[in-house]
């Protein structure tokens, strides 16, 4: 496995030796989208000309692709097939293209002929469980791996100097802070941002912390649904400067209260059936997605089915107080209850 910045850089290399199967999967859809276009480029110079692009849903059919994959004329040129796989989950059928391929072109490479055909697939972010699956890990052995993990913290702020460094702009330490600040966990949002800085200030243009206030639109995530994220996922401050930041924002209590209302109503629920049935089973069962799945399982290692039926007595409370018929500041409610899902 290699980060996507190092396969980057590594890909422009000259000397880079392309591989049949490159897996490009993580959180940070910037560098996914980055890393693919280097491959692209890559693959380009090394004669690749022809791309063919295929999404994988749910009633994909390997088979056909197989056959695609196996039609190929003498006279074409070399190939790129590129797999949109968001959820990664291939399925039985998948999982037995990706190891045949992988074993074939291998064959074909050790005998010395040359490599015709390179695969391409794209995820989104993989749990432990798809890490460990056998497609994973022959993709691991045989081909390429490459990991777009977030970017956070300091390193942010690096990436937001080096970024507008690239651009022909400067940013001191506390105005990279800022727009780090309000683009927190959304690296496409600071990329797209800095080349708006681009054309609003002349080249070699030293930026200030308040310069960025006043030039870039607050797009961090805290959009209603990152209340959830961060909340199931334990992140107890996270989630109260969201919820501090929404209620800045104009957003309307009453709206608030329904989302962990929401997410109550779910972790009870998924407590209940859990009792008779397993985690898996339920979250199918209720039509949890994927992406929501490890958000939800955080939550359930931290308290169980009586805790969280306890909070709907502080939720239906907070309803009383927006609704005038109790005394008490809903948005104080609003905050216990924040904190009392995310602790």
């Amino acid at each position: 496995m290699i980060t996507a910045p190092a396969f980057i850089r590594q890909v422009q290399q000259s000397g880079f030796q392309m591989v049949p199967l490159v897996l490009i999967y993580g959180e940070e859809p910037l560098y996914v989208r980055l890393a693919l276009d280097a491959l692209r480029e890559g693959l380009k110079a090394q004669g690749f000309m022809q791309r063919d692009r295929y999404d994988v849903e749910t009633q994909f059919n390997w088979q056909d692709l197989q056959m695609d994959t196996q039609a190929m004329s003498l006279f074409a040129d070399k190939r790129v097939i590129e797999l949109d796989m968001p959820k990664g989950t291939p399925g039985k059928d998948g999982g037995e293209f990706i190891r045949d391929w992988l074993n074939q072109q291998q064959s074909l490479m050790v005998s010395g002929a040359e490599l015709e055909t390179v695969v391409v697939i794209t995820c989104e972010k993989l749990d432990s469980r798809q890490t460990k699956s056998k497609w994973y890990q022959a993709i691991e052995a045989q081909g390429l791996v490459v990991q777009s993990k977030p970017i956070e913290g300091n390193a942010l702020i690096q990436w937001c100097q080096k970024r507008a460094g690239e651009i022909g702009l400067q940013l001191d330490n506390e105005a990279a802070a800022e727009l780090a600040q309000r683009v927190e966990g959304n690296l496409l949002a600071a990329d797209q941002e800095l080349e708006k800085l681009g054309l609003l200030f002349p080249q070699g243009s030293l930026l200030t912390v308040e310069q960025i206030a006043q030039s870039v639109a607050d797009q961090a995530h805290y959009q209603l649904f990152a209340l959830s994220t961060a909340m199931l996922l334990g992140k107890t401050q996270y989630a109260l400067q969201i919820l501090h930041r929404l209620r800045q924002e104009g957003l309307e209590a009453p709206i608030v209260l329904w989302l962990l209302s929401k997410e109550l109503r779910q972790l009870i629920a998924i407590s209940q059936k859990q009792q008779t049935t397993n985690l898996a089973q339920v979250f199918k069962q209720l039509r949890i997605w994927s992406s929501k799945q490890n958000e939800f399982n955080a939550a359930l290692r931290r308290h169980d089915l009586n805790y969280w039926q306890s909070l709907l007595g502080l939720a239906m409370q907070i309803d009383f107080q927006i609704k005038g018929l109790n005394q008490g500041d809903e948005w104080v409610g609003l905050s216990e209850l924040v904190f009392k899902i995310s602790q």
